[in-house]
């Protein structure tokens, strides 16, 4: 968005600033509309057009907080940027959390306005863009439980919309728990195929003899109990999708067949004699390096080749910033909702221990925390406990979820570092009285303290 297009909102109750303010922003090109407080301000958002917002903090009639407020529920998109004479962390800290996009300190200079305003029109392009493109994808029949406001996010978002209508293979990467079959379901409502069979197999939880029977058939007599012919997942799909969920574990046997079928477009029924034609688009996906397995022997080059025309790289949740307040939010809403419970909100506390909390499990693990806390918790304001994040050594939280999206060894080690943790608080520190307490002798105990760098007191 450009200067020219924007329509600024000047709250401020000091006519000398808004005098000077206007003048400035003429200059520099945008559209400006003032008021002299707080209530005047809100009363011109609610009958013009305005894009963003400069609000003064303190007016005697109604506070910028509470403008902020204001205009944030008419435009929860339009950017607000605090002006204050009066710097504290509490203040500021209060705006950003209601929404305020930054604040500027008063005496400040016209160059700090235009670095804020010019961060302010981007943010505002950016939320037009994300607007625009979500529209488009419900329109087309995309799940809409893909959040968030990430840049990374968006670039997967309109990748996803882009390739929905073609028949090419996907390769979705991305740690467990991303979002990966989300994707995946996604490109398959938002393409032609939409009216046909979405079919998903996990390529790790099922034995290679299985698995071979569900994707490719097999005829009457093919092995001992097959009584009757059986359709599998390749045929059944037929002009439909087909999800190959963790396809780095698949066998190299079944590699090769996968192969055959994606070069070929057919394949032949366990037993079977004679070709059948295979109209399946196919989406993989996978946590591993499939790069790194073709190094290690573990997966055929060819196959990844195939498989990865276009990828798909979901980024975790811990590096998406924002995003696991928008995440908390969307889910506490929707599941309160779910479950018959009133609207729940999360206190500031609860906020910052969402936020400094690392999510191994990722959106997954998320959504699981917050239907737990809206089932478990005991009042309409979720509080860190509501959370039930267990804290060990080094202050990182831990759940049942984070558990399971471990490695078995790192898993094992996270375990013992946080039950030796508690035992060690329990005592008040005294290693002799925890070592007799969980069954072990004390210089082994001693030796678990130094592995994993304990505080005796912890």
């Amino acid at each position: 968005m450009t200067p020219a297009s924007a329509r600024i909102l000047v709250v401020d109750d000091e006519p000398n600033i808004t005098g000077l303010l206007m003048k400035v922003l003429h200059d520099e090109g945008y559209s400006v509309v003032a008021a002299s407080g707080g209530r005047e301000g809100i009363a011109i958002a609610d009958r013009e057009l305005v894009h963003l917002a400069l609000v003064d903090l303190t007016m005697p009639d109604c506070s910028g907080l509470e403008v902020l407020k204001a205009l944030k529920e008419r435009e929860p998109g339009m950017p607000v940027i605090i002006m204050t004479a009066y710097a504290s962390a509490e203040t500021a800290v209060e705006a950003m959390k209601q929404g305020a996009l930054d604040y500027l300190i008063k005496p400040f200079s016209m160059d700090e306005l235009k670095i804020q305003l010019r961060r302010a029109l981007e943010e505002l392009g950016t939320v037009r863009e994300l607007t625009a493109l979500r529209s488009e994808m419900r329109r087309r029949g995309f799940d809409n439980a893909i959040v968030g406001e990430d840049a990374r996010l968006r670039a997967v978002l309109a990748t996803t919309a882009q390739v929905a209508d073609a028949d090419t293979t996907v390769l979705v990467t991305g740690e467990t728990g991303t979002g990966k079959e989300l994707v995946a379901r996604a490109l398959h409502a938002g393409g032609r195929r939409r009216t046909n069979p979405f079919l998903a197999v996990n390529c790790s939880a099922i034995a290679e003899s299985l698995l071979e029977r569900e994707l490719f058939v097999h005829e009457k007599g093919a092995y001992t109990g097959a009584d009757t012919s059986r359709p599998g997942l390749l045929e059944a799909c037929s002009d439909g999708t087909l999800f190959l969920d963790e396809i780095g574990d698949m066998s190299p046997a079944l590699q090769a067949k996968l192969l055959r079928v994606l070069e070929g477009h057919e394949f032949m029924r366990v037993g079977g004699t004679r070709p059948i034609k295979c109209h399946a688009r196919f989406v993989a996906a996978t946590n591993k390096d499939l790069a790194h397995e073709v190094r290690e022997g573990r997966f055929r080059q060819d196959l990844l080749y195939r498989l990865n025309i276009v990828t798909i790289h979901l980024p975790p949740l811990r590096e998406r910033g924002a995003d696991v307040q928008i995440l908390a939010d969307y889910f506490l809403e929707s599941l309160a909702r779910q479950h018959g419970r009133k609207p729940l909100t999360l206190s500031p506390e609860t906020r910052a221990a969402l936020t400094r909390y690392r999510w191994p499990g990722n959106v997954r693990e998320l959504r699981n925390v917050m239907e737990r806390a809206v089932m478990l918790a005991r009042s309409d304001r979720l509080v860190p406990d509501d959370l039930c994040l267990e804290t060990q050594a080094g202050g990182e939280a831990l759940t049942i979820e984070a558990w399971l999206a471990l490695p078995l060894g790192e898993a094992k080690d996270a375990f013992e570092r946080f039950f030796l943790s508690r035992a060690l608080r329990a005592t008040g520190g005294n290693i002799s009285q925890a070592a007799e307490h969980i069954g072990l002798d004390r210089k082994h105990l001693q030796d678990k303290i130094k592995k994993y760098d304990l505080k005796a007191g912890s």
